[in-house]
Protein backbone atom coordinates (compact mmCIF):
# COMPACT_ATOMS: atom_id res chain seq x y z
CA UNK A 1 0.00 0.00 0.00
CA UNK A 2 1.23 3.78 -0.90
CA UNK A 3 1.80 6.18 1.50
CA UNK A 4 -1.37 8.24 0.10
CA UNK A 5 -3.52 5.03 -0.02
CA UNK A 6 -2.60 4.84 3.37
CA UNK A 7 -3.71 8.02 4.94
CA UNK A 8 -6.81 8.41 2.73
CA UNK A 9 -7.66 4.85 4.47
CA UNK A 10 -7.48 6.92 8.21
CA UNK A 11 -10.85 7.16 9.58
CA UNK A 12 -12.35 10.08 8.21
CA UNK A 13 -9.92 10.92 5.97
CA UNK A 14 -10.70 12.58 2.58
CA UNK A 15 -8.35 13.05 -0.21
CA UNK A 16 -9.41 16.18 -2.23
CA UNK A 17 -7.23 19.19 -3.67
CA UNK A 18 -5.41 21.23 -1.90
CA UNK A 19 -6.41 25.29 -0.99
CA UNK A 20 -2.52 25.77 -0.45
CA UNK A 21 -1.02 24.01 -3.44
CA UNK A 22 -1.99 22.98 -6.88
CA UNK A 23 -2.05 19.14 -6.03
CA UNK A 24 -4.49 16.47 -3.83
CA UNK A 25 -4.19 16.96 0.33
CA UNK A 26 -6.26 15.38 2.86
CA UNK A 27 -8.96 16.86 5.00
CA UNK A 28 -11.50 16.12 7.92
CA UNK A 29 -14.24 17.76 8.60
CA UNK A 30 -13.85 20.08 6.43
CA UNK A 31 -9.86 21.21 7.37
CA UNK A 32 -7.23 20.68 5.57
CA UNK A 33 -5.19 18.49 7.27
CA UNK A 34 -1.84 17.25 4.93
CA UNK A 35 -0.22 18.00 2.04
CA UNK A 36 2.50 16.88 0.21
CA UNK A 37 5.09 19.78 -0.41
CA UNK A 38 7.76 17.65 -2.83
CA UNK A 39 7.99 13.67 -2.69
CA UNK A 40 9.94 13.84 1.02
CA UNK A 41 8.06 16.33 2.58
CA UNK A 42 4.40 16.22 3.61
CA UNK A 43 3.06 19.04 5.77
CA UNK A 44 0.68 18.08 8.63
CA UNK A 45 -2.22 20.45 10.28
CA UNK A 46 -2.07 19.33 13.94
CA UNK A 47 -3.19 22.10 16.05
CA UNK A 48 -1.51 24.48 18.34
CA UNK A 49 -3.01 22.36 21.24
CA UNK A 50 -1.80 18.84 19.93
CA UNK A 51 2.08 20.07 18.81
CA UNK A 52 2.36 21.53 22.19
CA UNK A 53 1.35 18.54 24.08
CA UNK A 54 3.48 16.42 21.89
CA UNK A 55 6.44 19.01 21.64
CA UNK A 56 9.05 17.37 23.37
CA UNK A 57 9.06 14.02 21.03
CA UNK A 58 8.49 16.14 17.95
CA UNK A 59 11.24 18.80 18.94
CA UNK A 60 13.66 15.85 19.15
CA UNK A 61 13.03 13.60 15.95
CA UNK A 62 15.25 14.34 12.96
CA UNK A 63 12.58 13.73 10.96
CA UNK A 64 10.02 16.78 11.82
CA UNK A 65 10.23 20.62 11.25
CA UNK A 66 8.21 22.75 13.31
CA UNK A 67 7.11 26.24 12.69
CA UNK A 68 6.83 29.16 14.32
CA UNK A 69 4.69 29.04 17.76
CA UNK A 70 1.73 30.35 16.57
CA UNK A 71 1.53 27.43 13.82
CA UNK A 72 -0.94 24.71 13.42
CA UNK A 73 1.36 22.62 10.44
CA UNK A 74 4.77 21.03 10.53
CA UNK A 75 6.73 19.58 8.08
CA UNK A 76 7.60 15.49 8.39
CA UNK A 77 9.53 13.97 6.22
CA UNK A 78 8.18 11.00 4.33
CA UNK A 79 10.67 8.24 4.41
CA UNK A 80 9.64 7.65 7.64
CA UNK A 81 6.34 6.05 7.07
CA UNK A 82 5.08 4.71 10.14
CA UNK A 83 5.75 8.60 11.95
CA UNK A 84 4.15 10.10 8.83
CA UNK A 85 0.73 7.97 9.53
CA UNK A 86 0.88 8.32 13.37
CA UNK A 87 0.93 12.08 12.43
CA UNK A 88 -1.53 12.14 10.20
CA UNK A 89 -3.78 10.14 12.60
CA UNK A 90 -3.00 12.94 15.53
CA UNK A 91 -4.33 15.49 13.14
CA UNK A 92 -7.07 13.47 11.92
CA UNK A 93 -8.00 12.80 15.47
CA UNK A 94 -7.89 16.38 16.27
CA UNK A 95 -10.30 17.68 13.29
CA UNK A 96 -13.00 15.31 13.49
CA UNK A 97 -16.18 16.28 14.29
CA UNK A 98 -17.81 15.07 16.92
CA UNK A 99 -20.29 12.47 17.76
CA UNK A 100 -23.26 12.43 16.72
CA UNK A 101 -22.16 15.31 13.77
CA UNK A 102 -22.08 14.73 10.32
CA UNK A 103 -18.83 16.18 9.06
CA UNK A 104 -18.65 19.04 6.85
CA UNK A 105 -17.22 17.77 3.26
CA UNK A 106 -13.71 19.36 1.44
CA UNK A 107 -13.50 23.17 1.40
CA UNK A 108 -12.99 24.45 -2.29
CA UNK A 109 -9.68 25.82 -3.49
CA UNK A 110 -9.16 29.40 -3.98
Amino acid sequence: MSLRDAIAAIDGVIEAPSRYKESLAYWVNGKEIAHFESTTVIDIRLTRAVIRANRAWLRASPMVELRPSTSDWIAARTSDVALVLRLIELAAAAHRAPPGQIPHPPRRPG
